[in-house]
């Protein structure tokens, strides 16, 4: 495996665990919605939509899906 293909593995991992710490106290409103989706379709582009990416990012959007409703449910108990 050559050094460029070991990047375009890494970029999406990397860029997708950012946005995890970025939207993980997030509530999902519809802009950080909104927000999120550009991100996930920029990282997936600038990866050159490889299926790895698309998994990668795939996952990660439903990962924090999870995480703001998660925190939403928790916003109302308090």
């Amino acid at each position: 495996m050559t050094d460029e293909e070991l990047k375009k593995l890494y970029y999406p991992i990397a860029e997708c665990w950012k946005l995890i710490r970025t939207y993980r106290e997030c509530t999902g409103t519809d802009k950080e919605a909104d927000v999120l989706l550009a991100k996930l379709q920029q990282i997936f582009e600038k990866s050159g939509k490889t299926e790895f990416a698309k998994r990668i990012v795939f996952a990660t959007g439903e990962e924090i899906d999870r995480i703001m409703m998660e925190n939403k449910k928790n916003e109302k108990k308090i």
